[in-house]
């Protein structure tokens, strides 16, 4: 049980503050993402930084998508936490929640997948591997340890207590519950971004691409959108379904960068020369990625096994976890 250091005043006050913070980082990303686009210009023929082969298929394409999405997508995030922080709705605080905890949780295996990156090449840094340690503690261990710390003051949860007819949509979730939903638009944007890498899809052993590696992503994106329906519905089936689903992609994602080689995959990603050169010359094996993609599909495995009893409970009655 979290000691109490903070009375009603100074934690109104803190709410406000971080809903005003939270706002701001909202309208901020809301700003760039249209910004961001322009760059497809840019490296267009005729644009700035044009090199031969920028079109859909290669990296750069796919990634400044995933980024476009990833802006609006905190955008909406955020604005909406920052409106129900200073509105003080009482849903706010277990979307927060869920937030820091998606957050703390999958930080550090997306770092883990990206890791190999930031070695390829000499960075005019003294101690890169300390800095990105401290980086590590304080930005996805210990801001995120402070603000659940904060959010569990009682005080603090008083006065989010305000509990309005129109809040009972996501209070009827569980911290949980909602983490996963979290998780599973995750998956969501993954899928949509692989299929701009010739929807390449790791299939028991071997790598498809092409139609049958798009229809394989399609597949799955129409899943996990059905998993995202059956945890708002608590529809036990789709747990079950859920959970099989995860496994399977977890034994054919293993098996699949076991049984190919590193340049056998940059081969099939078919990157435009310059990219090419450049991820082919990266330090990496494909086992080597195992530990990021393993270790978030192992986490979103535990995180559906844990919200079972979620789907079991009566849906008239309110869950609340410990």
């Amino acid at each position: 049980m979290n000691a109490e250091i903070l009375n009603s005043k100074n934690a109104g006050l803190i709410i406000k503050i971080l809903g005003t913070l939270q706002v701001f980082i909202g309208v901020v990303s809301l700003f760039f993402a249209p910004l961001e686009i322009y760059c497809y210009y840019l490296f267009s023929e005729g644009g700035r930084f044009f090199y031969e082969g920028f079109a859909i298929g290669s990296f750069l394409y796919g990634l400044l998508f995933a980024q476009i999405v990833g802006y609006y997508f905190i955008a909406v995030l955020f604005i909406l936490i920052g409106y129900g922080h200073l509105n003080l709705k009482s849903w706010t605080l277990k979307l927060s929640k869920a937030c820091t905890w998606f957050w703390m949780i999958f930080g550090i295996p997306v770092i883990l997948f990206f890791l190999p990156l930031f070695f390829m090449k000499d960075y005019e840094v003294q101690h890169p591997v300390f800095l990105f340690l401290v980086f590590v503690l304080i930005v996805i261990i210990g801001i995120p340890l402070f603000l659940l710390y904060f959010y569990n003051q009682k005080s603090v949860q008083k006065l989010f207590s305000n509990t309005t007819l129109s809040d009972r949509g996501i209070q009827k979730m569980p911290v949980q519950g909602i983490l996963l939903l979290l998780v599973y638009c995750l998956y969501v944007l993954g899928f949509h971004v692989i299929i701009f890498y010739h929807g390449i899809f790791p299939f028991f052993g071997s790598m498809l691409t092409g139609l049958p590696g798009i229809f394989m992503n399609d597949l799955c994106i129409l899943c996990v959108l059905l998993f995202m329906y059956g945890l708002y519905k608590r529809i036990y089936w789709t747990w079950i379904g859920s959970l099989a689903f995860y496994m399977l992609l977890t034994i054919s994602t293993i098996l699949t960068f076991l049984n190919t080689p590193y340049t056998r995959l940059i081969e099939l990603l078919n990157f435009p020369e310059t990219e090419r050169h450049i991820f082919i010359n990266l330090p990496l094996r494909s086992y080597q990625i195992l530990p990021g993609t393993g270790l978030i599909l192992l986490i979103t495995m535990l995180l559906i096994i844990k919200s079972g009893k979620y789907y079991k409970i009566s849906r008239n009655t309110l869950y609340t976890p410990v």
